[in-house]
């Protein structure tokens, strides 16, 4: 079972004050519990899907959701219970600690998940599954994000790349579907417009999408030299 160490780097509450030796839980609800002890779990899981553990695999992937799930329950369990950052915290790795400390820790896991699931699907609905089209500009706005903060890094450098990859793609598509090139290209730009609307429209923009399918869709093409 993965350290909670690793947990606290992936799903960090950013708390930095220390916690009160006894804190008052008066205000902290049945619902307030269920919730932490979920956002411990879908960070455990998550924690072990970014580590390639086969078991985990059988999960819906949780990185995305289960950072914002976890990031909104803590927000708001501090808010309603009256609870310092830190203290939320301490309740989180005790619950980690608790699935850890099971005698199947794995299996403990497992059985959490499935009603936590039903809580993230109602407070977040699951990732939609980008089309090659809104993955080349997923990736194109990633890009332009990166390489505004980091110029032509590694990083930057990577997603340009696999932009450049998913676009020609998606390119070639739509040629071969009858569009002129320059319908293709105009596609490509559409595409990169609605997506950079849906980034600033408040309504989860680029996050709503499972991004992980954009890398899958860059993979070489055994047929070809990429």
């Amino acid at each position: 079972m993965r350290s909670l160490a690793l947990i606290a780097a992936a799903f960090s509450l950013a708390a930095a004050s220390p916690p009160a030796l006894q804190p008052d839980l008066s205000r902290l609800t049945e619902t307030h519990r269920r919730d932490l002890q979920c956002a411990a779990t879908l960070a455990l899981a998550a924690s072990a899907q970014a580590q390639g553990d086969d078991a985990a695999a059988a999960f819906p992937p949780l990185a995305a959701r289960g950072k914002r799930y976890f990031a909104d329950v803590g927000t708001r369990v501090s808010g309603e219970a009256g609870l310092t950052p830190a203290q939320v915290r301490d309740l989180l790795s005790a619950d980690v600690a608790a699935l850890q400390k099971a005698a199947d820790p794995d299996a403990a896991l497992a059985a959490a998940l499935k009603p936590c699931l039903v809580r993230l699907d109602a407070e977040i609905p699951p990732l939609k599954t980008p089309d090659l089209l809104q993955c080349s500009a997923i990736l194109s706005l990633a890009y332009d994000e990166v390489h505004a903060r980091e110029g032509l890094s590694p990083a930057a450098q990577d997603l340009k790349t696999l932009a450049s990859v998913l676009s020609a793609r998606e390119h070639e598509a739509l040629v071969a579907a009858g569009k002129s090139g320059d319908e293709a290209d105009a596609a490509l730009a559409l595409a990169h417009d609605a997506m950079l609307k849906e980034a600033f429209d408040g309504d989860g923009g680029v996050e709503k999408y499972d991004v992980a399918h954009c890398y899958d869709l860059a993979k070489p093409d055994p047929k070809s030299h990429y």
